[in-house]
């Protein structure tokens, strides 16, 4: 909903955020993320990682590597490089 099908952060929440959802599919971006630091965004959310609380945090995901997993994967896939 809010970083969209393709990862541009143009989901169709995105029109009224400010600031607006991260493009997943920015190379550099990607280069400056580790999956460490994506999973930490996952559970803790925007606020957790000094950045927007706007992105909420999934601390029930904590406990489900597998499925932090699945999610680090998909943002991931956003990677023109890849």
């Amino acid at each position: 909903m809010c970083h969209g099908a393709t990862g541009k952060g143009d989901g169709p929440q995105s029109g009224t955020m400010s600031p607006k959802p991260r493009d997943f599919s920015s190379k550099e971006w990607q280069k400056s993320m580790s999956d460490a630091q994506i999973r930490t965004a996952i559970v803790k959310g925007g606020a957790g990682v000094g950045k927007s609380p706007l992105m909420p945090a999934n601390p029930d995901l904590a406990t489900q590597p597998e499925v932090v997993k699945e999610l680090i994967s998909r943002v991931r896939s956003f990677d023109p490089s890849r």
